[in-house]
């Protein structure tokens, strides 16, 4: 069984949300069907599982859908994007924190660049609202950005190659707990490679890598800002499916723990994953394992111990 009961889900994304409630988790079943699930209380009980017509909005919208990524936009509203099995992007976004929900804006929204393979979202200091990252038909990494807290979005732009001129496979991004983002993302190698804003909202560093923090080969990341007295966690799935992870022991420090040899709390073998703060500083991990089932795992207490995993 898996965990509240969960279809058969096999690509994830999820965001913490402002208002009244907690997280909200999405995953799209190996036919495309999205689907959804959200925590009535800041770590507290789960609504049941809905369909794709979740957002309440009728059609346009995407009809089956590959990939997802979603983030807060600054100003507690959650934003949802998805690339359809054309390889489209659509979005969706919440009317007021913890409520409801637009329609679908797509396909190609934003006059995305065709053919992305992966996506990735965080929210951000500063004044501006959250950012985007798409890996294109080329394997390089391409952005924009929310140039007011749930305003309009900047044009797309290339994002600065490696030193290595590396083709891109999977990204991941996540506030550091001090407004600054960091972002994460592999190579055609599975070689791991991290940059990070200079201030929140700010400019970038250059990319540091590859195998950024000793990281092992990751065939799939996920990154989460935590509270407490911590920065972000990172987790990655190695080449043997084990799930590891490392972690920053300050907000936006260097300080981040070594990679974990062990699977993290015992997880079983997995294949895709994605995390999200409960709108009460602690964090919740989902992960897929290799028989499909979904299970999940809380922190319990902001940037303390955690929980045992359910499924």
């Amino acid at each position: 069984m898996s965990w509240q009961n969960a279809p058969a889900v096999t690509k994830l994304t999820a965001s913490q949300q402002g208002g009244t409630r907690g997280a909200q988790l999405w995953g799209a079943q190996d036919n495309g069907t999205l689907n959804t699930i959200f925590q009535e209380t800041p770590g507290g009980a789960w609504s049941d599982w809905r369909g794709p017509d979740w957002a309440g909005s009728p059609p346009p919208r995407p009809a089956q859908v590959y990939e997802l990524a979603a983030a807060q936009q600054n100003d507690g509203r959650v934003q949802v994007f998805a690339l359809d099995m054309m390889l489209q992007l659509w979005t969706v976004w919440q009317t007021s924190p913890g409520g409801g929900w637009s329609s679908w804006s797509g396909p190609n929204w934003n006059n995305a660049p065709k053919g992305m393979k992966r996506i990735a979202a965080s929210q951000q200091g500063g004044t501006r609202g959250a950012q985007l990252w798409g890996i294109d038909e080329n394997y390089n990494l391409v952005t924009c950005f929310q140039i007011t807290a749930g305003g309009s979005w900047s044009g797309w732009q290339p994002w600065p190659a490696t030193p290595e001129n590396s083709p891109f496979l999977m990204v991941t991004a996540s506030q550091q707990n001090d407004g600054r983002v960091q972002l994460w993302a592999t190579d055609t190698q599975q070689q791991l490679w991290s940059c990070w804003q200079t201030s929140p909202g700010g400019g970038w560093s250059n990319w540091s890598g590859p195998n950024w923090n000793g990281a092992p080969p990751l065939t799939n990341i996920a990154a989460c800002q935590q509270g407490g007295t911590r920065g972000a966690q990172l987790w990655g799935i190695r080449r043997d499916y084990t799930l590891v992870t490392t972690f920053q022991g300050s907000p936006g420090g260097g300080n981040w723990s070594s990679w974990s040899t062990e699977s993290f709390q015992g997880a079983p073998t997995v294949f895709e994953l994605t995390a999200a703060e409960q709108n009460n500083g602690c964090v919740q991990l989902w992960a897929v394992s290799l028989d499909q089932k979904l299970g999940s795992v809380t922190q319990s207490s902001p940037g303390g111990g955690w929980g045992n995993w359910q499924f």
